[in-house]
């Protein structure tokens, strides 16, 4: 039989056929040689079937989606599941997990009766975290691994019932792998220590080496639009540049639900000719874009890791993270990048320092250029792979 690693996941908006970075991570484990299938969880919440927004929505996600396809060599399983994500998502009760969990629990007994499956590879807590737990203690001599993504982690490590379903499941669980060192520092004081660093790659063949003074006016941010991603902020630092820098431009790629506030904050600061909101875009047209931007900020916080910031020191980008979040680390401020307070103030100042050459500009892009060599898909799988021997 086959050697087959399953990885829990569910479908999102993007371009991908699941999370785009997870298809990613599936597809080079491929090429190392063994089978992948993906139980990628369509959520529907029947009770607001009747509202017309959740039924785009939901055909939306399964729309051209079969039961069973092959991508890239990848064998993905699409399951309907029941979804309370915003009700009860603090429940002692996890009524999300329990849903998927029933839903795949004899769709996995199926595989790893005709399959050698070594590995269980969850990505996100609360859901399919909950489910590898299930799976873990029915199948306690496979392999089992959660990947704490960011968002998922952060928001049960904030709730005395969260920690407590933390420590419950990775008391079972082989190994809590973390995107960065944020996201390990706060598991391990919650009290999980079997932790391990895997960072996400990127597709470092996808981008060219371009001059950017030609595109010296441009920032660009890449984020959905949502609070946490402080795309407002970014905003109002602009509107303070552009009165200095008449000619620059920022470029908005995202969609959400705070779309319409936005689009009222540019017009009340009449950035309607600098300001270009661009949506949700393929993954090609934003690395397009940052290989066309001069700089990329994104002033998150509640972020895991955050691999676009990678994918702009990849393009060259000077790249602005936000201090003590998931980048900090892997960004030094000054010299691969800048990592910055969520602060109108200190951000202008830094922005306007940068394109008064106060700092070696061509040195961090160099760094930058060079600390983001070894984020490749192939290292991660490989990290992945180096677990099965623990």
């Amino acid at each position: 039989m086959q050697k087959t690693i399953v990885i829990l996941t569910h479908v999102t908006f993007d371009d991908s056929p699941y999370f785009r970075f997870i298809h990613e991570h599936a597809k080079e484990l491929v090429k190392q040689g063994y089978k992948v299938v993906v139980l990628a969880a369509i959520n529907w919440l029947p009770i607001l079937s009747c509202f017309q927004k959740y039924k785009k929505d939901f055909i939306a996600k399964i729309k051209n989606k079969n039961k069973v396809q092959i991508i890239d060599g990848v064998e993905v399983r699409y399951i309907k599941t029941l979804s309370f994500s915003n009700l009860l998502y603090n429940s002692p009760i996890n009524l999300n997990g329990i849903s998927y969990y029933l839903r795949i629990k004899s769709i996995f007994k199926k595989i790893n009766r005709e399959n050698d499956v070594i590995l269980i590879d969850a990505h996100m807590f609360k859901v399919e975290g909950y489910a590898a737990y299930k799976l873990k203690k029915r199948y306690p001599n496979i392999k089992t691994t959660i990947t704490l993504h960011g968002t998922s982690f952060f928001r049960n490590a904030s709730t005395k019932n969260g920690k407590r379903s933390i420590r419950k499941i990775f008391s079972v669980v082989d190994k809590a792998v973390c995107v960065s060192n944020k996201i390990k520092r706060m598991i391990e004081n919650i009290g999980v220590k079997n932790t391990e660093i895997i960072y996400n790659g990127i597709n470092q063949h996808e981008f060219s080496k371009i001059d950017k003074q030609q595109y010296k006016n441009q920032i660009t941010i890449v984020g959905a639009l949502y609070p946490r991603k402080k795309i407002d902020l970014t905003i109002r630092v602009f509107a303070n540049l552009i009165k200095r820098y008449p000619d620059l431009k920022l470029n908005i790629v995202g969609a959400g639900p705070e779309r319409e506030r936005l689009d009222e904050i540019v017009k009340t600061l009449k950035l309607e000719d600098s300001v270009s909101f661009k949506g949700q875009i393929t993954n090609q047209e934003v690395l397009d874009l940052m290989n066309k931007s001069y700089i990329f900020i994104l002033p998150s916080v509640a972020e895991g890791f955050g691999i676009v910031y990678a994918e702009a020191m990849k393009a060259g980008c000077i790249t602005i993270g936000t201090k003590n979040e998931g980048i900090d680390g892997f960004i030094i401020n000054g010299k691969n990048g800048f990592l910055v307070n969520p602060e109108e103030k200190e951000i202008t100042k830094l922005i306007e320092e940068i394109y008064e050459n106060k700092y070696d500009i061509e040195g961090i892009r160099k760094n930058a250029y060079k600390a983001v060599e070894n984020l490749t898909w192939e290292q991660n799988a490989k990290n992945y792979l180096k677990l099965l021997k623990e």
